[in-house]
């Protein structure tokens, strides 16, 4: 995947759409935190998640009080800076980009159902072996999340192999 492909798969206005961020992110549909990106340049992303009505995993959040988890807040802003890490960096081998570390991640208000939350995510350092990332959720201009994490970039194949090996057995 390259930059050509990804400016590719943009619309007329630039933007990404879920079947587009599906083909960037290796992830199934029922774990796919970005519906689109907005924006997307080689320093920075904007995406957003429209938080279902209803779904099994903000109803089994709380059984008494619906919001989206903030894990999974805090998986929307690392998938949307997944996203612009494929844009950015030209991968010899299909290569896959793994969380390896979340610092200073701030839960400051609940994201709920119907809410669009808009992940704003810029690059603070980057390597051939990974990327710091800082990133900040929004719902309606309040923030909602604000984290800095660490992004590892590791050949498919390789990974593959890695967990392979805590298989049953």
């Amino acid at each position: 995947m390259n930059r050509r492909f990804i400016d590719g798969l943009r619309d007329s206005q630039g933007w990404l759409h879920r079947e587009a961020v599906s083909s960037i992110l290796p992830y199934g549909d029922a774990f796919l935190f970005v519906d689109s990106v907005s924006q997307l340049t080689e320093s920075g992303v904007v995406a957003q998640y429209n938080i279902p009505v209803s779904s099994s995993l903000l109803d089994a959040h709380f059984k008494h009080v619906s919001m989206m988890p903030g894990v999974l807040m805090g998986e929307a802003v690392a998938q949307a800076g997944i996203v612009l890490i494929h844009y950015r960096s030209e991968f010899e081998e299909e290569t896959d980009v793994v969380a390896s570390t979340v610092s200073q991640m701030r839960f400051k208000t609940p994201a709920l159902p119907g809410d669009t939350l808009e992940a704003h995510v810029s690059i603070k350092a980057i390597n051939r072996l990974g990327a710091r990332l800082m990133g900040k959720a929004y719902v309606n201009g309040r923030e909602v999340l604000s984290a800095t994490f660490d992004l590892t970039f590791i050949r498919r194949r390789n990974l593959i192999e890695h967990v392979s090996q805590y298989g049953n057995n």
